[in-house]
Order: C-alpha cells, then sequence, then structure tokens
C-alpha cells in the first residue's frame, strides 16, 4: 500500500466511523448495552473471517495477552466515550476526544523510542480549537463528564499507538480477533456492578438489531480490520490527526440525512477548514522528512 493510497483509505475509514453518530440516533438502547452488543457481533463476525481466510487462530500465549491488554484498553475507552455523552454530553465528549492527537503526539515517541516532537505537541492542540469550533462549546460541565472525555481519548491513543506497533508482526484479522474478544469480556463485567443495564435480546426491537449489525459490520468490523492494514503504512500520530474529521464528516452527513438536526453555519466551515489544513500540514511535514 502507498502512502497517497493509505491516506485515502483513511479518510474512507473515518467517514464510517462518522456513520455511527447516526446510528445512535436510531438505536434505542442505553450506552452499556449498545457496546456490549457492538462488541458480541463484532466478535462473532471475527470468529467467522478469521478461520475463512484460512488465519491460524492460536497466537504465542505472550502475544495474546498484549493483544488481550489492547482489547482491555479499547473496551475502556468506549465505555469512557459513551460515558462521557451521557454524563456531559456530545459536545463535551466529542471535544475531550480530539485531544487524542495531543496524547498521541505523547505517547508515540514511547512506545517506538523516539524523540518527542514538538511540532506534533502544536497540531494536537491546535486540533482541539478545530473541534472546538464545529460546535457549541459548553461553558459549565462537571468534572466527572470531563474527566470521562479525557479518559476516552488518552485510552484511544494509547490503544491506537500499540496497536501501530504490533501490526507489524500480527496479522490485522487475528489481531481484531483477540482485541475484540478481550474487549467484550471487560464490557461485560459492567453487569456485575449494574445488572440492570442489561438489556436481553428479546427486548431488541427489530430495528435496533438491524441497526446493530450494521454498527457492527460495516462501522466496526470493516473500518477496524482497515485502520489495522494502514497503521502498517501512516504512522498511529498521522491517524489520529486525520480521525479528527469524524466530526465533520458525522455532521455532514447528519445534515444532508436530517437537515432541520444540523444547520451547517459559519462555525462549523471554520472548524472544517482548520482540520483540514492540519491534516494537510501535517501530511506535508511526513513527507518532507
Amino acid at each position: 500500500m502507498s502512502r497517497p493510497s493509505a491516506h485515502a483509505q483513511l479518510h474512507a475509514i473515518v467517514v464510517l466511523w462518522g456513520c455511527t453518530a447516526i446510528l445512535g440516533r436510531h438505536i434505542s438502547i442505553s450506552a452499556v448495552p449498545l457496546v456490549w452488543y457492538r462488541l458480541v457481533l463484532v466478535v462473532i463476525a471475527m470468529a467467522v473471517l478469521v478461520p475463512a481466510r484460512r488465519i491460524p487462530v492460536r497466537v504465542p500465549l505472550r502475544a495474546a495477552l498484549r493483544y488481550a491488554i489492547v482489547g482491555a484498553l479499547i473496551g475502556i475507552h468506549w465505555l469512557c466515550f459513551y460515558g462521557a455523552i451521557k454524563q456531559a454530553g456530545v459536545a463535551t465528549a466529542v471535544i475531550t476526544l480530539s485531544t487524542i492527537a495531543f496524547f498521541t503526539a505523547v505517547f508515540e515517541p514511547i512506545v517506538f523510542r523516539r524523540r518527542v516532537a514538538v511540532d506534533e505537541l502544536v497540531i494536537g492542540a491546535v486540533v482541539v480549537v478545530g473541534v472546538a469550533l464545529l460546535i457549541q462549546v459548553e461553558l459549565e460541565v462537571d468534572a466527572l463528564g470531563l474527566a470521562l472525555g479525557f479518559a476516552s481519548a488518552l485510552f484511544a491513543a494509547v490503544f491506537s499507538t500499540l496497536n501501530g506497533r504490533y501490526t507489524r508482526d500480527e496479522i490485522p484479522e487475528r489481531l481484531m480477533l483477540y482485541e475484540m474478544s478481550a474487549a467484550a469480556i471487560v464490557v461485560s463485567l459492567c453487569f456485575l456492578v449494574a445488572p440492570d443495564q442489561f438489556v436481553s435480546p428479546a427486548a431488541l426491537s427489530g430495528a435496533d438489531v438491524g441497526w446493530l449489525v450494521v454498527l457492527a459490520v460495516l462501522c466496526t468490523v470493516v473500518p477496524q480490520v482497515w485502520i489495522l492494514h494502514v497503521l502498517r503504512v501512516l504512522s498511529p500520530f498521522t491517524v489520529a490527526v486525520s480521525t479528527n474529521l469524524e466530526p465533520v464528516y458525522a455532521l455532514i452527513l447528519t445534515a444532508v440525512l436530517f437537515p432541520a438536526d444540523a444547520p451547517l453555519g459559519l462555525r462549523f466551515y471554520l472548524g472544517a477548514g482548520v482540520l483540514l489544513s492540519l491534516v494537510v500540514i501535517n501530511g506535508v511535514r511526513k513527507s518532507l522528512k
């Protein structure tokens, strides 16, 4: 895969991730069971896909443990992100998640054993400004909502960077099977703490089942396997910067499908312009190295 192709595929992945906001509008169940059903369906899909592609399932125990740790981080990330939405609103969750580029700029040098790049830290900080322009910033937000949002970004930066390292030596589909299985186990533990959160399959509506399948397959299995291939070419920081265009794509899709819900004004275009400029700047910066 060439770098231009990897960049193009990365933006296709981000568009698919942006669709999760649209699907969230249709799925009626709350955050924890939504994440749980999403993971269960993903694990089932991967359990079929990996043998179908004649990929050996077994890996060395040490590798399995490493992948399980990453999967646990993914599960915690999703719980923190949806928890931030429930606690403090979508605006707070999206803005705090945008700090993933900043956290990645700090964590990636540790994993790949290189110096911290000051220009990456600056880009990561400016990304927050671009995202803040897209949406109305909430001035009064409780500490728990902010903590969950920042934790979501931190865990996302950690597992994305680790995957950038592991994909060099591991088959992406098998890696995802182990990670999503571990994530499903972590989320399942939530029902031990709050059993009233569980929603039985019989209680799901036909529409919810259909949208959950779309969410699991089209917006999780496809982009997650895809991004593991892209990480073989692009750095985790580059992926993190481009991922911050997800709110842009989500708002565009919302405006097209539900015009009354998301009118795009000057704030949107200013924020989108900042984020697009940062993606271009980062790409040029990488090409000059």
